[in-house]
C-alpha cells in the first residue's frame, strides 16, 4: 500500500482517544489485508485458469469451477483475473476499498491512464457508471490516435514475427505451469502419506487406550468377584460358627435338663444315656439345618428329602422304644 500520512494530534491522556488511535491502526491493517487478499485470490485463479487444474478437480470448465467449487460467478473471478493482469498492484493496494469491479474496469486503460485516473486511491470516490463513462472518453481518444498511428504500427507489425512470439511465449507459459502443477501434486502427495501416517498412529493408539481400558475393567470386575467369593465364605464360616456354639449350648442345657428329669445323675449309666441323647438332638439338629441350607439355595426338593428321611428314622427308633416298654410293662 502506499504511504499514509502519519496523523498529528495532541495527546490529552483520556480512554476515548486512546480508543481512536488502536482503531485507526486497525483500519490501517484492514486495508493492506484486504489489498493483499484481492491480489493474492486473483493470481491464484488466474493460475488455476491457466494450468486448467479444475479438470484435474473433475469440473469441465473454469467457469462451472468458479461457480460450484468457489461459489463466485465466472464473471468475478475473470474480473480478479483482469486485475492482476492489467492493473499494477501498487494501484490495487492503493485503491482496494474500491472493489474489485473498479478495478477490473480501471484495466481498461493504459497504464498511464490507470495512474491518472485511479493515482492516490481515488477511485473509490465515483460510482461504477462515473468510472464507466470516464474509461469510455478516454478510449474513444485512443482509439483515434490509433487511427492517426496505423500506417507506421503496420510497418513496424510486419517486421516483426508475431506468430513466433506468441508461441513461444505459449510453450514458456505451459511449461511453467506444468512445473507447478509438478510441484503441487508432489506436495499434495506428501501431504496425503503425512495424514495417511498420522490416522495410522491414531488408530493405533485408539486400540491401545481400548484394550487398557477393557483389561483393567475386566480386572476390577474380577477383584469384585473374588472379593464377593470371600464374603461369603467368611459370612457363611461365622454363620457355621454361630450354629454350632447355639448347638452347643443347647445340647448341654437339654443334657442337664435330661438328667435332671430322669434324676440319673448319680450314676455313670445315666451320665451316659445324656451323652448319647444329646449328640442324637445335635445330630438331628444337624440335619435339620443342613435341610435349611438347601432350601436357600434353592434345592427344595432335596430339602423335604432330607426331612423326610430324618422324621422317617426318628419315628423308627420312637416305634422301637415303644415296643421294647410295651414288652417291659407286660412282663
Amino acid at each position: 500500500m502506499n504511504e499514509y500520512q502519519q496523523i498529528r494530534f495532541v495527546p490529552d491522556g483520556t480512554q476515548e482517544q486512546a480508543q481512536a488511535v488502536s482503531l485507526h491502526y486497525e483500519i490501517l491493517s484492514t486495508a493492506q489485508a484486504a489489498a493483499d487478499n484481492l491480489l493474492t485470490l486473483g493470481r491464484k485463479l488466474k493460475k488455476m485458469r491457466d494450468s486448467r487444474g479444475y479438470e484435474r478437480l473433475g469440473y469441465e470448465s473454469f467457469a462451472q469451477y468458479t461457480e460450484q467449487a468457489v461459489g463466485i460467478r465466472q464473471r468475478q473471478a475473470y474480473n480478479y483475473i483482469s486485475v492482476v493482469e492489467k492493473v499494477p498492484a501498487q494501484l490495487v493496494e492503493e485503491n482496494a476499498a474500491a472493489g474489485v469491479t473498479k478495478l477490473a474496469l480501471l484495466g481498461r486503460l493504459a497504464p498511464a491512464q490507470q495512474q491518472e485516473v485511479a493515482g492516490g486511491g481515488e477511485l473509490a470516490s465515483i460510482t461504477v457508471a462515473e468510472l464507466q463513462q470516464l474509461i469510455d472518453e478516454k478510449n474513444g481518444l485512443a482509439e483515434q490516435l490509433s487511427l492517426l498511428q496505423a500506417e507506421p504500427v503496420e510497418a513496424q507489425a510486419s517486421e516483426v514475427d508475431l506468430d513466433s512470439m506468441l508461441e513461444e511465449a505459449r510453450r514458456a507459459a505451459l511449461e511453467d505451469a506444468d512445473r507447478e502443477h509438478r510441484k503441487e501434486m508432489a506436495q499434495l502427495e506428501q501431504s496425503c502419506k503425512e495424514a495417511a501416517a498420522k490416522e495410522a498412529a491414531k488408530k493405533i493408539a485408539d486400540a491401545r487406550r481400548e484394550g487398557e481400558e477393557k483389561a483393567r475393567k475386566q480386572m476390577q470386575a474380577d477383584n469384585a468377584a473374588v472379593m464377593a467369593e470371600a464374603e461369603r465364605v467368611v459370612r457363611e464360616a461365622k454363620q457355621a460358627a454361630e450354629a454350632a456354639r447355639r448347638q452347643a449350648e443347647a445340647a448341654d442345657a437339654r443334657a442337664a435338663e435330661v438328667a435332671k428329669e430322669l434324676e440319673l445323675a448319680a450314676s455313670p449309666e445315666s451320665t451316659r444315656f445324656a451323652l448319647l441323647f444329646d449328640d442324637l438332638q445335635q445330630k438331628a439338629q444337624t440335619m435339620l439345618d443342613l435341610a435349611d441350607s438347601l432350601e436357600k439355595d434353592g434345592r427344595e426338593t432335596e430339602a423335604r428329602r432330607y426331612r423326610g428321611a430324618l422324621r422317617q428314622a426318628l419315628e423308627a427308633l420312637a416305634e422301637q422304644a415303644g415296643a421294647q416298654q410295651l414288652n417291659v410293662d407286660r412282663s
